[in-house]
């Protein structure tokens, strides 16, 4: 099986080539006032985003996969103010309506969201947003598996007199002068549409909203940017070579808020993601003729650098027993053992621990010469006099390796 990693290439990258990069995470306008900003921000003012997602979740049950599209059209989208105490029972706002209608694909929002609108507000409380939605809904069903694969059948999608004056989802939010609110409505697409009989659907809406207010200036992102490549014999099959692949499809995914970034690499393999939310992501990538690879990286404000290499041979390992040279028998447990690739076209290294016996075990490692050192509490630091070679597909046992006690040592 091919195997993969995650490295850290030492490169210079002279070229970003933009063409191949494309966002899942759909704006279909950023609905931003046109007045002067500070720092993004209207002063007095506070930023309001709404999402629309379709996220997977504990509360999600009983998903039937009978439909492979289920499309509503939202009209407008309305928020309530908190009344005081002189009898101001508060009123509806509207925040945010579509002339023609916008059209959505929740299945296509599994798991990714759409920023519906952001907006600049006077500070205020509200206990509650309202989504309208229109007339034109239809799920696709799937049907029979045919000679051209499953049949599907759009029908009519009966919406409901509430849909039409409004879903009203009771959760209080407030804006914040400087800050930053986000709402996100989770619109469960499989628990909403019913089946009332023989080829008749009705919406009956599922949506879980959650809100969040954030300080001036916590709303932060970073970019992340890399470089896909193989490493492995050129055609002759004498000299390893790093190359990068174009065409891999990278994804991120995941953080704080539910986002789906693709990227299609170019200009030698190389990837980039900007405006990417701080926290905590993940790296998929998916290259012909390679196994697909995915790590979890934190992305961090400003460049993230993550690269990443796939095999075209089989890894290998290395492994030993460490002790102390003054019997030549006692194990010393817990000695931290590093390995290098040297003079490769590439930086790797990888380390390991120790057992209780002594033993290590470093798997996964590209073909090549290693250099090896080993450090443990109290002991000298030790260097192996000769490079390791780490052959395809298999585990090169280098014995036992003695340490002599630092004369610091008590």
């Amino acid at each position: 099986m091919k195997k993969y990693f995650g490295v850290v290439l030492f490169l210079i990258v002279t070229v970003i080539c933009l063409s191949g990069c494309f966002y899942d995470l759909v704006i279909p306008e950023s609905d931003l006032n046109s007045e002067d900003t500070e720092n993004g921000v209207v002063p007095g003012k506070g930023t309001l985003k709404i999402y629309l997602t379709d996220a997977s979740g504990n509360y999600k049950e009983n998903d039937s996969g009978t439909y492979s599209a289920v499309y509503i059209t939202i009209s407008k989208i309305e928020a309530h103010t908190t009344g005081d105490n002189d009898g101001d029972k508060g009123s509806w706002k509207p925040l945010k309506e579509w002339n023609e209608g916008l059209l959505v694909n929740l299945k296509e929002l599994e798991d990714r969201s759409m920023l519906l609108a952001s907006l600049e507000l006077e500070p205020n409380k509200y206990t509650q947003l309202r989504i309208f939605l229109s007339e034109d809904a239809s799920p696709v069903l799937v049907g029979e598996e045919g000679q051209d694969g499953p049949t599907t059948e759009t029908v009519t999608l009966e919406i409901p007199s509430s849909a039409n004056t409004g879903i009203k989802l009771n959760r209080p939010f407030e804006i914040v002068a400087g800050g930053i609110t986000k709402l996100t409505m989770d619109f469960d697409a499989e628990k909403s549409v019913v089946e009332t009989g023989s080829r008749k659907y009705k919406l009956k809406p599922v949506i879980h909203m959650t809100s969040e207010t954030f300080p001036e200036g916590a709303d932060s992102t970073g970019s992340v940017f890399g470089k896909v490549s193989y490493y492995g014999y050129d055609n002759e099959g004498t000299e390893l070579i790093l190359a990068g692949i174009d065409d891999a499809d990278v994804s991120l995914s995941g953080g704080e808020y539910i986002f789906v970034y693709n990227f299609t690499t170019s200009g030698g393999g190389i990837f980039i993601f900007d405006s990417v939310p701080v926290g905590n992501c993940v790296l998929n990538v998916y290259a012909d003729g390679f196994n697909p690879y995915s790590e979890s990286i934190v992305v961090g404000e400003d460049v993230n650098e993550v690269n990443v290499v796939f095999l075209l041979e089989e890894p290998g390992g290395i492994s030993g027993i460490v002790v102390d040279s003054a019997d030549s028998v006692s194990p010393i447990e817990g000695t931290t053992v590093n390995v290098n690739l040297s003079g490769g076209v590439y930086t790797f290294n990888s380390s390991a621990l120790t057992d209780v016996n002594g033993e290590f075990n470093i798997d996964q490692l590209p073909v090549g010469l290693y250099t090896l050192t080993v450090l443990a509490d109290l002991y000298i630091p030790y260097l192996h006099a000769v490079e390791i070679e780490v052959i395809e597909d298999e585990t090169t046992d280098i014995g036992e390796i003695g340490l002599t006690l630092s004369p610091q040592s008590p």
